[in-house]
Parts: C-alpha cells; structure tokens; sequence
C-alpha cells in the first residue's frame, strides 16, 4: 500500500499531461472549427491548454505566462524522453517524471505572486485529493 501511495505524485503529473495534451492534440491535428481560440494558441505548441488552464486558475499576467511556458514546454520534453527510454524500468521511469514533476512546480512557483503561490498550492492538493480518491480539502 504504501509503495503505491509513494507515486501517487507521478500519476498525477501523468494524468495531468495526458488531460491537457490529448484534447490539445485533437483540437490541433482535427476539427479546425470545433475551438477556433484554443487553436490559435496552438501555435505557441502542445502546452497551449495546461498554459491556459493555469493563466486563468492564478489569473497570470503576460510576463509570468512568458515565463512559464519554456519550464512547461521543457517538463514535457523531458517527460517524453522518460517514457521512451528502454533502458529504464518502471519505478526509474516514475522516480525521474516525480522528480521532473516537484522541479516544474517549484520553477513554477518562483514566479507566482505569494496569492498565486497559496492558490497554485491548493490546485495541486486538489489534485492530489482527487488522485487518492478522497474529495478535496478534506482536512479543512
């Protein structure tokens, strides 16, 4: 029980990739008409949506989505490479994208206003909540 609850973080950080760039990817490589917004943010690559998601969620000016996007963009690089290196083995995979996971959020949060830092917290324990199954913010 307990080896599982220890990745519980790297499914998160899985399902949060795979829920933000598959409707990405259907949206950019499908209908054109179906979301013509999302699609022309496509452009600025796979991360429009997660980018988009967490603008609106921290209320991000300009200058900090301009910041974020290279550390999403490069989460998701990085993310890839794991998930197609043969050499590694499943809890190697899941030890590196945890550790991938705590490194895009804390890069995230350096450039958060300390209202946004609180709020990006909750989201993320929100999140974690609804990972174990349990509904969130239970403890409040």
């Amino acid at each position: 029980m307990l080896r599982n609850v220890k990745f519980v973080p790297v499914y998160f950080a899985a399902l949060l990739i795979l829920g933000y760039s598959l409707p990405a990817r259907a949206q950019y490589g499908g209908s054109q008409q179906s979301n013509p917004p999302a699609q022309s943010e496509m452009h600025h690559g796979q991360h429009g949506n997660r980018l988009d998601w967490l603008s609106k969620e921290l209320n991000l000016t300009d200058e900090q989505k301009a910041k974020v996007k290279p550390i999403l963009d490069d989460q998701e690089k990085q993310m890839h490479a794991i998930r197609d290196d043969n050499s590694l083995n499943q809890e190697q995979k899941h030890e590196k994208m945890m550790k991938i996971h705590e490194t895009t959020h804390s890069q995230i949060n350096a450039n958060l206003t300390p209202d946004q830092q609180k709020k990006f917290a909750e989201l993320k324990e929100q999140h974690m909540g609804q990972q174990k199954g349990n509904p969130p913010d239970q403890s409040k």
